[in-house]
C-alpha cells in the first residue's frame, strides 16, 4: 500500500523530485498528471487515467497503458493491472514476466509476493509458481525485518517468516498493522482499541496507550494518553513525556512541530519545535528554508530518503525593472534602459515584471559572452523595504530582481566571461552578509 506521500498530483504547476535546498533532481521529461516517488530507479506516472514508468532521467520508458501501477520492486519486476481489472509483474521493459491474473499484488521482497484471487491471498516466486500452499484471508509483503502480516480465515492476525512459519499469532479480537520500511517494529491493537508497539520478535515492549504513531524517519514514536501526546523510543522507554496537545512524527532533519498549552499565547495554544531530546529550537532556519521552498514550489510531501515530491510553480523567468539606471557590483552598468518596455515606464509601480530571455541578450558578444545566475539571498531578519536598500548600499544594485519577500530576494547576476567568473559573487556575498551574519546566499548558473 502506498502512502499519499509517495505521490503527488500536477495541480497548477509541473511535479517534480527535489532535494533539501530545493535543486531538481527528477522532472518527468513528458506531460504527466501525478508522479509518484521512484523505487529502484523507476516512477509511476499517471496521464490522463492511465499509469506508465519514467527512469531518473525523466525519459518516458514504459507508455500509459495501464490502468494501476505499482512501484519496482529489487527482482525488476513491478506488478500492474489492465483494462480488464486484472493485474501481473512486469519487468523494466514493460513486457509481462507473470501473466495479468490476479486481483493484487505486493512488492517481491525476499524472493516473495503476496498475491490475491477471488478473495483468497497466498505467497508466489518470481516465475509465478506457488511458494506456499497455504492461503489466506488477507498476506502482505514481507518487511525488512522479514516477516509478513497475513490474517486467517477466522480472523487472527499473524506474523510469518519467509520459511511460512507462525512467528507469533494473536487472539480473536487483536490486530497488527503491517511493518513499514526499516521498521522492525509495528503496532499492535487491543481487542478494546487501545494501541502498543511490538517488535520483530512478537514482544509487546511498550504500555497501552490511547493511540500511537510509527514514526518513519526516528527511533521516537507519539504516544497518546490521558488526551496528551508525547514520544516513546524502540525500546519503549518514555523519551518525552506527555505534556502536549498536539505532535508531528519527527522529521529527517531530527525536529517535530508540537502545540502546548500557554496562558499568555493566542487561544492559549503555543506551536513550536523541538528536537529529539525535547529541547526548544529556533525555527527561523527551519522558516528561511520553507520560504526558500514556497518561491518555487506550490506543494512539496514530506521529506523521504532526503527527497520529496513536489509542485513547481508554472513562472515564466521574469526580472523586475525600474526606469533607473542599473549599477552592479564594482560599480558597472551592465543593463540598460533598453530592457525595459513602455509598460514599466509609465507604471506606478516601479518594479513591474518583464519578460527576460537570457539566450537573447548578446551585450557581451563582442568581448566573449556573458554568465547568468541566480543569486538567492534568505535575510534573518529584513522586510522588503529593507532589502531593497540593503542591496542599493551594499551590492550597488538597483536592477534585476527576479523574486522579492519578507526575508527573501533573488536576483539575476550576469558576469561577462572574460572579466569575472563565480568566485565573484562568492566574495561579494561573503563581505555583504557578514560571512553570514546577515543572511545566507546560494547561486545557481543557468543557461
Amino acid at each position: 500500500m502506498m502512502n499519499q506521500t509517495d505521490w503527488i498530483k500536477a495541480n497548477h504547476g509541473n511535479v517534480c523530485l527535489i532535494d533539501h535546498k530545493g535543486n531538481i533532481v527528477l522532472e518527468p521529461q513528458v506531460d504527466v498528471d501525478t508522479l509518484y516517488y521512484p523505487s529502484h530507479e523507476m516512477c509511476q506516472v499517471k496521464k490522463d487515467g492511465k499509469y506508465g514508468y519514467i527512469d531518473m532521467v525523466g525519459e518516458l520508458v514504459i507508455p500509459f497503458q495501464y490502468k494501476k501501477a505499482y512501484p519496482f520492486a529489487e527482482n525488476g519486476l513491478a506488478f500492474v493491472v489492465g483494462d480488464n481489472g486484472l493485474g501481473g509483474y512486469i519487468d523494466r521493459s514493460g513486457e509481462y514476466v507473470i501473466a495479468p491474473s490476479y486481483d493484487t499484488g505486493s512488492m517481491f521482497k525476499f524472493g516473495f509476493a503476496a498475491v490475491s484471487k477471488n478473495g483468497e491471498y497466498t505467497y508466489i516466486y518470481k516465475n509465478g509458481s506457488k511458494a506456499i500452499n497455504n492461503t489466506f484471508k488477507y498476506a502482505g509483503g514481507f518487511s525488512d525485518c522479514g516477516l509478513a502480516k497475513v490474517v486467517e480465515f477466522n480472523g487472527k492476525h499473524s506474523l510469518m517468516d519467509t520459511t511460512s512459519r507462525v512467528a507469533l499469532r494473536l487472539k480473536e479480537g487483536n490486530g497488527l498493522a503491517e511493518f513499514k520500511e526499516g521498521n522492525r517494529i509495528t503496532k499492535f491493537r487491543a481487542a478494546d482499541g487501545r494501541e502498543a508497539l511490538i517488535n520483530a520478535a512478537g514482544e509487546i515492549f511498550t504500555g497501552f496507550f490511547e493511540k500511537v504513531v510509527i514514526s518513519p524517519y526516528s527511533h521516537l514514536h507519539p504516544y497518546l494518553q490521558n488526551g496528551l501526546w508525547g514520544y516513546v523510543d524502540n525500546e519503549g522507554d518514555e523519551v518525552i513525556p506527555n505534556i502536549y496537545k498536539e505532535v508531528s512524527p519527527f522529521t529527517e532533519m531530527k525536529v517535530a512541530k508540537v502545540k502546548a498549552f500557554h496562558p499568555l499565547a493566542e487561544n492559549q495554544e503555543w506551536e513550536f519545535y523541538i528536537n529529539e531530546i525535547d529541547e526548544i529550537i529556533d525555527d527561523q532556519a527551519i522558516k528561511r528554508q520553507e520560504q526558500h521552498l514556497r518561491k518555487r514550489f506550490s506543494h512539496i510531501n514530506r521529506f523521504k530518503k532526503a527527497l520529496a515530491l513536489a509542485v513547481k510553480k508554472k513562472t515564466s523567468q521574469t526580472i523586475k525593472s525600474s526606469s533607473k539606471e542599473t549599477i552592479m557590483m564594482k560599480g558597472e552598468a551592465y543593463i540598460d534602459e533598453s530592457l525595459e518596455n513602455d509598460q514599466a515606464k509609465k507604471s506606478d509601480n516601479p518594479y513591474q515584471e518583464i519578460e527576460y530571455d537570457a539566450a537573447k541578450d548578446d551585450r557581451y558578444d563582442e568581448d566573449g559572452g556573458i554568465e547568468f545566475y541566480e543569486v538567492e539571498i534568505n535575510f534573518h531578519d529584513k522586510d522588503e523595504e529593507a532589502i531593497l536598500e540593503f542591496i542599493r548600499e551594499e551590492l550597488q544594485w538597483e536592477d534585476e530582481i527576479i523574486g522579492l519577500d519578507n526575508n527573501y530576494v533573488k536576483l539575476l547576476w550576469c558576469l561577462p566571461t572574460n572579466a569575472y567568473d563565480a568566485a565573484d559573487i562568492e566574495i561579494a556575498m561573503y563581505y555583504a552578509l557578514k560571512d553570514g551574519e546577515i543572511g545566507r546566499y546560494s547561486y545557481t548558473q543557468i543557461d
